[in-house]
This record gives C-alpha cells, structure tokens and sequence, in this order.
C-alpha cells in the first residue's frame, strides 16, 4: 500500500508539470476583427471530448476557409459539404503566437477551452460567417 500512495503522488508531481499547449511553428494569423460577421447559419458545432463536431445543415458548400474558434484560434478546412458531419481535432487549432486551445480528454491536466464562438472566414475581404455553438452542460456550469 505505501508503495502505490508513493506512485500516486509521484505521477501527481510530475503531472503538475505539463505545460500549455504552445509551438510557436504553429503560429497562425491574427483574428481578422475588423471583418466583422454578416450572419449566422445552420452549421451546428458542439463539443465531444477532444473532438469538435460540425454538422453542416445548410446548402452552403464551405470550400478552402479558415474556421475561427472564440475568435483567437484558427484551423484551415478544405471542405464542409452541404449535409455532411464532420469532426475536428481540437488539438488542430492554433493561434497566432502558436498557443493552442486545451483539448480535453479523460486524461486532461487543464480544463478543456469551451466551444463559444465559430466562425468561418471564406476569404480575405467578406465577413465572417458565424456557425451555431452548442456548449456542453459542463461548459455552461462553469464560474
């Protein structure tokens, strides 16, 4: 027994030590702010673990854009076909000093970033396209 309590606190030691996600190879661009966001339509994000999934329920086919998470981390997407469910990593985005949101996961040492805002920039001059965030219930309990 004395030996598993030492393991235990040694593996929380040593856990303490994980750092944010950041590579600064990874770094992308700046949220482009002044874009603004025309509108918002019937793309569904929500959150599963370390996944995020997009159901587009639209007739929009979203080809090449950049897809902004909470405005700060940005994923480049080839494609979002009309009716398609697709899922992303979350440990794909990236910002612009190459800071990364935390992904989740049962094994999880931070406290996954929610899933607030979504956006779709379908190039470099149109607004932003604004997609439905569905936060989970342990994102709406936080303080």
């Amino acid at each position: 027994m004395p030996k598993v309590i030492l393991l235990l606190s040694c593996l929380l030691l040593v856990g303490g030590c994980f750092p944010k996600r950041y590579n600064p190879a990874k770094a992308t661009k700046m949220y482009p702010a002044e874009l603004g966001q025309s509108e918002v339509v019937e793309v569904q994000v929500s959150r599963s673990g370390s996944t995020m999934k997009v159901v587009n329920g639209t007739a929009i086919d979203f080809r090449d854009i950049k897809l902004w998470l909470n405005r700060r981390y940005m994923l480049e997407v080839e494609r979002i076909a009309p009716g398609e469910t697709i899922r992303f990593d979350m440990g794909s985005f990236w910002d612009a000093w190459g800071g990364g949101p935390n992904p989740g996961g049962l094994l999880r040492w931070y406290a996954p970033t929610p899933v607030v805002l979504v956006q779709a920039q379908i190039d470099e001059t149109s607004p932003l396209i604004g997609f439905l965030a569905i936060p989970n219930v342990d994102e709406l309990d936080r303080d």
